[in-house]
């Protein structure tokens, strides 16, 4: 019982999936500006929607970007 879930759960991912415009480099040249629109509320560019798809849909950048964005924060609240 426990395969059929993970199939379920493979082919549910298969079809979820979007096409993605960036490859993992250009997610992570992107994902620096990313993080400082998301933390400070701006409007993405369709760029930076790219960025968003792919983080979505790759766990490897997706924690990549979580420890970037982290970083990011830290460094934020002590400038203030």
């Amino acid at each position: 019982m426990v395969a059929i879930t993970q199939v379920q759960k493979l082919f549910t991912s298969i079809f979820s999936a979007v096409p993605d415009a960036l490859d993992c480099d250009g997610c992570f040249e992107l994902s620096a500006q990313f993080a400082e629109v998301e933390i400070h509320g701006g409007e993405l560019s369709e760029m930076l929607k790219e960025v968003q798809v792919h983080l979505s849909q790759c766990p490897c950048c997706a924690y990549e970007y979580e420890a970037l964005l982290e970083a990011v924060r830290a460094a934020d609240s002590v400038s203030l």
